[in-house]
């Protein structure tokens, strides 16, 4: 909220002192301004702190005392700590503490998740071990829309990620099952409206789909698969198909700029990492070439239309990705100087190019701006 509330005051005072704002409306915000406050303060940092390291006291008292308990006297101990963390849940939204109703209800997810384990170990249960985190993540889920609380929903997506995680570590194959629970998740995030859900909604998908080559084709160096999902993505949040997105929730420059990260990463991995991690012979200079072309001209095309829509998010990406590009460019290059300044000379001349032509585009702009004013 600082950060929001001190762009809103300097804001404030430029219309004030061009005449846009009287001195009363001024006043006005900055009084609307002064009764808002972040929803995660040092008290509620410290209750999921507390939260959590409940969660792991639990476990550990329960393991430890495991072998000397009867089966009863474990589901009883189990059930009391499950229910008392959510009856103090309940308690505490009584009385209006948010803050830390959401805490106790994110120790009640922890003491459900050891449950889930321990009785398994109990009645040995063990035969696939991704079902119990799934069992979790859902009863997170559950949690979430209950009492609709953002800290469930946030263990919600740690778990699902860590679910897909399991099942393609056992099985070896594209985990499709999880995009059913992910997008019911993601729409609870929606539902909400809490935005920064909906960026671990983004995470725990490029988390799904990073993998998602070497899955389909067997090939640990297909990570084309990754650079054309996340310029797919870009694309349809420029396109026809943006003002739908928006309609509905906003999110189509998030997704752009997720969608960039995500291309740039799988035309990064292919030109410069495969040959070093991942054993790959190292590619000819053509194949070289025309990577860094295309990449070039994804990172130009995606910063200029960033600046078009004010997309700052994704405007930075596209300014650190094209760094990363042209370093990287240079040390693989190093060998061949002749061949690296030309490559930079042509770079250099064409990104001047296109800053005249966003400039002269900017003029031609302004006066039309001023005689609609």
């Amino acid at each position: 909220m600082s950060r929001y509330r001190t762009r809103v005051e300097r804001d404030v005072a430029r219309w004030q002192s061009s005449g846009w704002v009287s001195e009363a409306g001024a006043t006005a915000i900055r009084a609307d301004l002064a009764t808002r406050r972040s929803a995660v303060g040092a008290a509620g940092i410290f209750a999921i702190l507390g939260a959590v390291l409940f969660g792991f006291a639990v476990i550990s008292f329960v393991a430890a005392n495991w072998n000397a308990m009867s089966k009863l006297a474990r589901l009883l101990l189990l059930l009391a700590a499950l229910w008392g963390c959510y009856g103090g849940a309940a308690w505490l939204f009584a009385r209006r503490l948010g803050v830390f109703a959401h805490a106790a209800v994110l120790a009640g997810i922890a003491v459900f998740g050891a449950g889930i384990a321990l009785i398994a170990q109990m009645y040995h249960m063990d035969a696939h071990p991704p079902d119990g985190i799934l069992a979790w993540a859902l009863g997170a889920l559950l949690a979430a829309v209950l009492v609709r609380s953002n800290a469930a929903l946030g263990a919600t997506f740690v778990l699902l990620a860590l679910w897909t995680w399991g099942e393609r570590t056992l099985s070896g194959e594209p985990h499709w099952a999880f995009l059913v629970p992910w997008a019911a998740t993601a729409a609870v995030a929606a539902w909400l409206r809490w935005r920064p859900g909906l960026h671990l909604a983004a995470l725990s998908l490029v988390v799904w789909v990073v993998p998602l080559g070497y899955l389909m084709l067997r090939d640990p160096h297909a990570h084309w698969v990754m650079a054309v999902i996340g310029a797919g993505a870009a694309l349809a949040a420029t396109g026809l198909s943006a003002p739908a997105i928006e309609r509905r929730i906003q999110v189509s420059q998030a997704m752009f700029a997720y969608g960039v990260a995500v291309a740039f990463a799988g035309l990064f991995t292919m030109q410069f990492i495969d040959d070093v991690v991942f054993g790959r012979r190292e590619p000819p200079l053509g194949d070289l070439a025309t990577l860094a072309a295309v990449t070039l001209v994804l990172l130009v095309a995606a910063m200029y239309w960033a600046l078009a829509t004010d997309n700052r998010g994704a405007l930075w990406i596209g300014y650190t990705a094209f760094v990363v590009e042209f370093f990287s460019l240079y040390w693989k290059m190093l060998g061949t100087l002749l061949n690296t300044s030309l490559f930079f000379l042509i770079a250099a001349l064409i990104v001047s190019a296109l800053a005249w032509a966003a400039y002269r585009l900017h003029q031609r702009q302004a006066p039309a701006k001023e005689a609609t004013a």
